[in-house]
């Protein structure tokens, strides 16, 4: 699939992402000045030369693209009147703390000490990063869950495999890393074309299927 391709079927442009959420673009560039809402994922810069009997015409064009998740995003700043990064950083570690909970209710737990005694310095740390726009690349719609999955996914797979370099899994722990791999599954990017051979999709899912000889999640 070509960049273009990939880029319309799986992310909004700056335009698209501004009219769905119901707000000028100016608005955007305010939240992202006032960091509470990520940069774009991907920007383009298209070289354009125009042939015409006016005669020849070159110019640059920029493009933002946006995850689909920062659709959701951008309704919960209107629905919250949020303004600053402080209001907006409280909305993204409850919700990051509530959806970490809703793993461990399902028995997908971490003793990493990240999702434990250091865990608000970690969100801290996540939420720069999703500000960034890492989360918007290495995952499927940027969303607040998904960055959990890709967190919470990551640490058990490198504890199980002791960082994807032990020779085999014990029989008691597959069925936790099956669940690890659920998780990334759900929520890691496809990546394009130029991206997969480096992607974490094919360091933590396809890799570690393919060593293990594991099942498809």
């Amino acid at each position: 699939m070509r960049l273009s391709n990939y880029l319309k079927s799986n992310f909004y442009d700056a335009n698209e992402l501004c009219s769905l959420i119901k707000v000028e673009p100016e608005q955007l560039q305010q939240w992202q000045e006032n960091s509470i809402f990520p940069n774009a994922s991907y920007s383009i810069d298209n070289l354009i030369k125009c042939s015409s009997y006016l005669g020849l015409y070159e110019c640059v064009e920029v493009t933002d693209y946006y995850p689909r998740g920062a659709l959701d995003w951008g309704h919960m700043l209107l629905r919250h009147e949020v303004e600053h990064s402080s209001h907006a950083y409280e909305l993204f570690q409850n919700k990051y703390i509530t959806t970490l909970k809703a793993c461990a209710d399902k028995g997908i737990v971490s003793e990493d000490d990240k999702f434990g005694e250091d865990l608000i310095e970690h969100i801290q740390q996540v939420w720069q990063q999703f500000l960034c726009s890492k989360y918007g690349v290495i995952s499927q719609n940027g969303s607040v869950e998904e960055v959990v999955f890709i967190d919470l996914g990551r640490a058990l797979v490198d504890r199980i495999t002791e960082d994807r370099t032990c020779a085999a899994v014990p029989t008691e722990q597959r069925a936790l890393l099956h669940e690890a791999l659920k998780l990334l599954n759900r929520s890691l990017s496809h990546n394009a074309a130029h991206e997969r051979q480096d992607s974490l999709r094919y360091k933590y899912i396809d890799s570690v299927m393919q060593k293990y000889d594991l099942s498809t999640c």
